[in-house]
């Protein structure tokens, strides 16, 4: 598969495109693991015309209160939308067709993660990101580095995949300095994590119940109190808004690119109709995990 595929490495360092290619999954997962972005000109996922054009007459508004309409694979529905006014069926089938799309590429091409790796949410996102009108600590326009506020994923890592469906608009994206350097640089700003030597997934199931009820479960581990600190001290810190060093990327339209959003700054400046796939990758099949967040954060802080 990779010998047939137009892939290009966009690394989030200032250095532009890389001449590199990805001759393997294991290299491909180094890429990714380091802070590059994986950008495929042509999508792998395919829509038909009809299903193109049915997500494409879905609407949201600014002011609902789902952040993006969201697929949730492991209880086949999707939540966010206003059942009024779509076709819920017809939406829950194209989502959960594009997550299986996502699904059986990625276990290819990233095959040393597919061992043990956590199916999270498929999200559309048809609101126009340019102007958009949210909550500071919401904001898609601000560089930040992902963190989940409801769903612990205790040092594991986040690996998104992009479509862009927008037939005539580029997806405009801007990234700075990856989360190592963020780290050491705001190491003496930030309160340090509470030692990671707890960090039990025992209360999960709890967590998955609570939010069946439609209750919140706050982050339960250290690490993901401290990256959800990080987000939060990111976004609001308007010096480093304003004078951090920002690489500019363009998506066109059709184009797909895969990134671990919780090693790459980023923010989302223009672009509507988009769909994203997200996986959570274990620690133990990372091919880098010297590179992983809670590990570099050990590192750091001297944690043990």
């Amino acid at each position: 598969m990779l010998k047939t595929l137009d892939c290009k490495i966009l690394m989030t360092d200032g250095t532009g495109e890389s001449p590199a290619r990805v001759t393997s999954p294991d290299s491909a997962c180094s890429f990714l693991e380091h802070g590059g972005i994986i950008f495929f000109p042509e999508s792998p996922f395919k829509f038909s015309a009809r299903d193109h054009e049915f997500l494409l007459s879905q609407k949201q508004k600014d002011a609902d209160y789902h952040k993006n309409i969201a697929y949730r694979p492991a209880e086949d529905r999707v939540t966010g939308i206003d059942a009024r006014s779509m076709d819920v069926e017809r939406l829950r089938s194209i989502m959960a067709d594009f997550h299986g799309q996502v699904y059986r590429f990625l276990n290819s091409f990233l095959s040393p993660y597919g061992r043990s790796w956590k199916a999270d949410f498929a999200t559309y996102r048809p609101i126009e990101e340019r102007g958009r009108k949210m909550r500071l600590r919401a904001r898609n326009d601000l560089l930040h580095v992902d963190s989940f506020a409801t769903r612990p994923i205790y040092g594991d890592r986040i690996l998104r995949t992009f479509i862009n469906i927008n037939p005539n608009q580029n997806r405009v994206w801007e990234t700075s300095d990856n989360f190592e350097a963020l780290a050491h640089r705001f190491a003496s700003s930030v309160a340090p994590p509470r030692p990671f030597t707890a960090e039990a997934k025992d209360s999960s199931a709890f967590e998955t119940l609570l939010r069946r009820f439609g209750i919140k479960a706050n982050a339960s581990s250290p690490y993901d109190a401290w990256m959800l600190n990080f987000h939060n001290f990111l976004k609001e810190n308007e010096r480093f808004q304003s004078t951090a060093r920002k690489d500019h990327w363009e998506f066109p339209p059709n184009s797909s690119w895969i990134v671990f959003t919780d090693m790459v700054s980023h923010s989302v400046l223009e672009g509507q109709y988009a769909l994203e796939q997200t996986f959570i990758v274990s620690q133990n099949d990372l091919v880098c995990p010297e590179k992983a967040p809670i590990n570099l954060l050990r590192k750091i802080y001297r944690l043990h």
